[in-house]
């Protein structure tokens, strides 16, 4: 699939070198010992994504921890700020506004981070550019799996839902759509067309990264294997497809290899400490 871009300058980079990601957004707030407070009242206690409004101080100093120490790409605070998990908190109704906002907070400071370095007087300094990845999570739902309280949505709403925090990450600035932690390659490719449909309701055609999590027998938690991943996701108009989470670097050393010796776009593998 042929696509024209809004904004490339991510898969510019790729082509160049490898780009490193930040670290955890959730331990990294948890370390801050935050109160129901922080998050706006006992009503919010726990959403992380909805800190950059009731408190963006603590996802600021988390960006810029990883700012300084170099990463080349940060993701934006809403790995579950879709209208499903938004809900259980009663902040369905401001999934825009929260996805809008968490990226125009990682746009700043990743801007900020991207000037060029003018205390060196003897030699040029190259700027280094960094990037904002709007992170997508999972829905919460399982529309492949056999029990009826996982599978209850359509296949339609999960592509309305993922189309509606894509258009609010858009419009916050980001560089790159990022799936991620996908568990069901059914969701994977309602996130896929609602994506799409964000971008063109928007007028703003990016590159989407999409990646699955595999368990240590080398499948998603419903039994698709990379192969198989791989076949069904490299033609849906994705730019780059990886694996993240799982149970850590060692057992995605031979899925990471099958998508290498076999996948015609970039790899990515971001995996947790196990």
């Amino acid at each position: 699939m042929t696509r024209k871009y809004t904004n490339r300058r991510y898969l510019d980079a790729l082509e160049k070198k490898v780009l490193v990601f930040d670290g955890a957004m959730g331990t990294s707030l948890q370390n801050q010992n935050l109160t129901a407070e922080h998050f706006g009242g006992e009503q919010y206690n726990g959403c992380n994504d909805y800190l950059v409004i009731s408190y963006p101080e603590a996802v600021e100093k988390v960006h810029r921890s990883f700012l300084e120490v170099g990463v080349d790409v940060l993701e934006t605070d809403t790995f579950r700020s879709n209208r499903i998990t938004m809900a259980e908190y009663g902040l369905q109704d401001r999934v825009l506004e929260v996805n809008e906002t968490a990226a125009r907070l990682a746009r700043r400071l990743a801007d900020e981070y991207s000037v060029q370095d003018t205390s060196y007087t003897l030699y040029p300094v190259s700027p280094h550019p960094r990037f904002v990845a709007g992170s997508i999570g999972p829905s919460g739902k399982l529309p492949s799996a056999n029990d009826p309280d996982l599978s209850n949505v359509t296949f339609d709403e999960l592509v309305d839902t993922f189309r509606e925090q894509a258009v609010g990450l858009i419009r916050g600035g980001v560089d790159v759509l990022l799936i991620e932690t996908s568990q069901d390659i059914l969701e994977v490719k309602a996130a896929i067309i609602g994506l799409h449909k964000a971008m063109d309701e928007t007028q703003v055609h990016l590159p989407i990264q999409a990646q699955v999590t595999l368990d240590t027998t080398g499948r998603m938690l419903l039994g698709t294997d990379i192969n198989a991943s791989l076949a069904i996701l490299e033609g849906m108009g994705i730019d780059v497809i990886g694996l993240n989470c799982s149970t850590g670097p060692e057992h995605m050393r031979e899925p990471i290899r099958i998508l290498g010796e076999n996948s015609t776009l970039p790899v990515s593998c971001i995996p947790n400490a196990g």
